[in-house]
């Protein structure tokens, strides 16, 4: 707005700049011709005769002189970037940048849409296929995961399934889990348990004071298991056998000192 209201400043100076010494000069020249009719006639003799008198060279001088001034000035201001009618505001700037990381956002979600799109359709081809004993022996194999992630990437993609490093690191990680669950479940299932209680004893029998590095499996064991109990209330349970425990210990201790 402001750039608008300079602009238009500039317009009306030149023009005031402009006609303003012709129409001084020319009322000059009219007025040393004597009078107002023998001075046009003066004009427009000299306009036909092409023949310049020193008043009209004055004020072809005069009328030069503001095309310099405006010259000078635009290529002044051009030079440092300062031209006041295309001067960029500091909203119109952040207007732009804003556009531009918008449409680069939009772009990014465009991409990783479509990635996982590519990704769920090689997970579910890998898990419905032959390919995943491949996934299922490196991680039974292969106690460190990164050493050989390379080979394994290359080998599923020779098969046609292309995945990314952070793509492969998921599935491996959902299959180390799976394998580490089903160890765990045939702990419990070779036994003949009945109740939570029953579960809850004999998962601290095995896991001791680490049993919470196990606690979800055993939450996801409950449930397939179908034993009714609180998901919320669990640890109140375990630190209530818990305690149970080690009265009985020490009651064992009082009678074998």
């Amino acid at each position: 707005m402001k750039n608008e209201k300079r602009t238009k400043f500039m317009v009306i100076l030149f023009l005031i700049l402009w006609i303003g010494p012709i129409c001084i000069g020319t009322i000059n020249l009219l007025i040393e011709s004597g009078n107002y009719d023998k001075g046009l006639n003066c004009l427009i003799a000299s306009a036909e005769t092409s023949k310049l008198t020193s008043p009209m060279l004055g004020i072809g001088i005069i009328s030069f002189f503001p095309f310099v001034f405006f010259a000078s000035l635009y290529s002044e201001q051009k030079k440092y970037g300062k031209f006041l009618s295309k001067r960029p505001t500091p909203e119109k700037e952040d207007r732009k940048e804003k556009a531009l990381r918008k449409k680069h956002q939009a772009q990014w979600e465009k991409q990783k849409k479509e990635r996982r799109k590519i990704f769920e359709q090689n997970k579910m081809t890998l898990e419905s296929g032959p390919h995943k004993k491949l996934v299922e022996r490196f991680v039974a194999t292969n106690r460190s995961i990164g050493c050989d992630m390379e080979k394994l990437k290359q080998l599923l993609q020779s098969k046609g399934l292309d995945f990314e490093y952070t793509e492969l690191d998921l599935i491996i990680d959902e299959e180390r889990k799976r394998q580490e669950y089903g160890k765990f479940k045939r702990i419990f299932l070779d036994d003949d348990l009945n109740d939570l209680r029953e579960y809850i004893v004999s998962f601290l029998d095995f896991y001791g004071e680490h049993y919470g590095e196990r606690i979800d499996f055993l939450i996801r064991l409950l449930k397939e298991q179908k034993i009714d109990f609180d998901k919320h209330h669990i640890e109140n349970h375990i630190q209530h056998i818990i305690k149970e425990k080690d009265l009985e210990k020490y009651e064992k201790q009082l009678f074998h000192q």
